[in-house]
């Protein structure tokens, strides 16, 4: 979660933050598995997704925000470190799997942040991320965030040239016209980003994720969504 959502009053229990992490370990399973590889987390924020990734490795966590990653247990991950996306504190080829989960937005000159990601990966290595979609969508919710920019698969794409791709695609397909609609009436209130929803709705809205987490994991694409998401490799 983001830490200005957690000021905000996010709750662990909406839909949104219930299904993520069924997501995030849809993504690192579509990558091959060793018996013990070192994950970066860029941008770990409060630490929801850490017990997540830690199922696929050792945590290796970086946030520029101290508060937040005060928030993260500290057996969940081999080390915390408060540092800037484009200025990495590791030495090249480190990692076996970078992830950055709805963190380039937050960074003004994004292709910095992939370079030092093409740095810091072992070559061969995998780059997994998220990241909001099409700027017709930026909000005041995207200003309170610190958002720069939204993206799409083919922006997506110019940034990480350097790359192969092995799959990218959109996510909350299924709830896309509804939140797509919500955020285009509401562009000027920034509260409303991450409010509760009624709890019969909230349930239904992650039944709803849940259900096309499973179709991505299945290989199913859709052709929009209000993330975009993709897994790249560092050609060796």
């Amino acid at each position: 979660m983001d830490y200005r959502d957690y000021q905000a009053g996010a709750s662990h229990e909406h839909f949104w933050f219930k299904a993520k992490p069924q997501f995030i370990r849809t993504l690192l399973e579509k990558i091959p598995q060793k018996l013990s590889q070192t994950i970066l987390d860029i941008g770990a924020g409060t630490g929801e997704d850490v017990a997540t990734l830690a199922r696929f490795g050792n945590i290796y966590a970086v946030d520029i925000d101290q508060q937040a990653l005060d928030m993260i247990p500290d057996s969940l991950v081999v080390e915390k470190k408060q540092a800037d996306a484009c200025a990495l504190p590791y030495e090249n080829a480190t990692f076996d799997v970078v992830v950055a989960f709805d963190v380039l937005e937050h960074v003004e000159h994004d292709q910095k942040m992939v370079d030092e990601i093409f740095r810091v990966l072992k070559p061969g290595g995998y780059f997994v991320f998220t990241v909001p979609a099409y700027n017709m969508l930026f909000s005041a919710h995207d200003r309170e965030l610190l958002h720069f920019r939204r993206y799409t698969k083919s922006s997506v794409h110019k940034l990480f040239r350097k790359f192969t791709k092995l799959d990218a695609g959109y996510w909350f397909f299924l709830l896309f016209a509804p939140a797509a609609l919500k955020r285009l009436m509401s562009k000027n209130n920034p509260t409303s980003g991450m409010a509760m929803l009624p709890p019969l709705l909230n349930s239904l809205c992650f039944s709803l994720l849940r259900f096309e987490n499973w179709l991505l994991s299945k290989g199913l694409h859709f052709p929009c969504g209000l993330s975009v998401y993709g897994i790249y490799q560092k050609r060796n």
